[in-house]
């Protein structure tokens, strides 16, 4: 039987019709219910949703005339530590998989092990009785008895008469002419030493933290009847889209090189742990920042915040006890 070529054409594009009208409605009807399950969804479980594909996808918010919210990076959770939020998060995540240290190598012996030193050396804290000070600055000063070089100072004794570790304290003036360029001159002298006195495996820059004038004259703790200062190490990293404000900026050489933040940040934490077991809140957490604070140096590298301007010079020497201890400990496994 002949089939009439014109009747079929019309067959042919009535049921295209046909088909077109009914993927359109299923399209609709897709279309709404997407939305209706979106919009009973908290907003943080459509962007869930629509990283993970979902019905409530990016796409089908795009053609509802909507933005998509873009899904949160999870929370990284660092064992002792918080991290400046300009740290890359490649860091934080290498972080993550530090789970400690061996302990340190014998520090003891007739040779110098540490080195002790003060990038900002005028830094002082609250005065008292016997302890005042012709100030430099807001809580500064020059005198070497009143500001964190007489911390320094006591801990290189502790460490010589207690422990038998041979630490040096340099001297060396690093704030003039501008403290904002410290960190180049303290990295010059470290460098010195380090030519001087190759057996130095461990480098420790003392600081004083700051806080507000008031308000902070009872943040201490009591170890074995002593007032204590807390303390806080600082770890750098030198990986982030800006350097650090006193961080030296166009180097070369020594000055140039990333610091080995992981064996830095595992020393860190092992004295941290340490220190926390003669009292569980003589360490505020690691800080965790993206400028380098010469701690290139060496793999053994720290820089610690004894206190801040709300304690007493007193309270800081006596944490000079325990760090020493701390140092000790790690070094002899005892």
């Amino acid at each position: 039987m002949s089939v009439d070529p014109e009747r079929e054409r019309e067959r042919r594009s009535e049921l295209r019709r046909l088909t077109e009208g009914s993927s359109a409605l299923m399209a609709a009807l897709f279309l709404l219910l997407a939305l209706l399950f979106s919009a009973s969804l908290p907003q943080n479980e459509v962007s869930v949703a629509a990283a993970l594909g979902e019905p409530v996808g990016a796409e089908l918010v795009r053609i509802a005339g909507e933005t998509p919210v873009p899904s949160p990076e999870p929370q990284l959770v660092i064992r002792l530590a918080d991290v400046d939020e300009d740290v890359s998060r490649e860091v934080a995540i290498r972080l993550i998989n530090v789970e400690g240290m061996s302990p340190l190598p014998e520090l003891g012996g007739d040779e110098p092990s540490i080195l002790i030193y003060h990038t900002h050396d005028s830094e002082a804290y609250r005065p008292t009785e016997g302890d005042e000070y012709e100030p430099s600055g807001n809580f500064r000063t020059e005198d070497e008895e009143k500001n964190v070089y007489a911390v320094g100072e006591e801990l290189v004794r502790i460490l010589r008469e207690e422990y038998g570790i041979i630490a040096l304290h340099a001297d060396e003036k690093h704030e003039k002419p501008l403290i904002t360029t410290a960190y180049s001159r303290s990295l010059e002298t470290m460098l010195r030493y380090k030519e001087e006195y190759p057996s130095i495996t461990m480098f420790i820059d003392l600081h004083r933290d700051g806080v507000a004038d008031t308000g902070f004259e009872d943040d201490f703790v009591t170890v074995d009847g002593l007032e204590c200062a807390r303390m806080m190490f600082v770890v750098g990293t030198g990986k982030s889209g800006k350097t650090s404000r006193f961080g030296p900026e166009e180097t070369e050489g020594v000055a140039a090189e990333t610091p080995d933040f992981e064996s830095n940040y595992a020393l860190a934490a092992s004295l941290t742990e340490t220190l926390l077991s003669y009292n569980e809140r003589f360490m505020r957490n690691i800080r965790v920042k993206s400028g380098k604070y010469n701690q290139q140096v060496s793999d053994r590298c720290l820089l610690v915040e004894v206190g801040h301007n709300g304690n007493t010079l007193e309270q800081a020497k006596n944490s000079m006890i325990y760090l020493a201890k701390a140092i000790s400990q790690l070094s002899t496994g005892n």
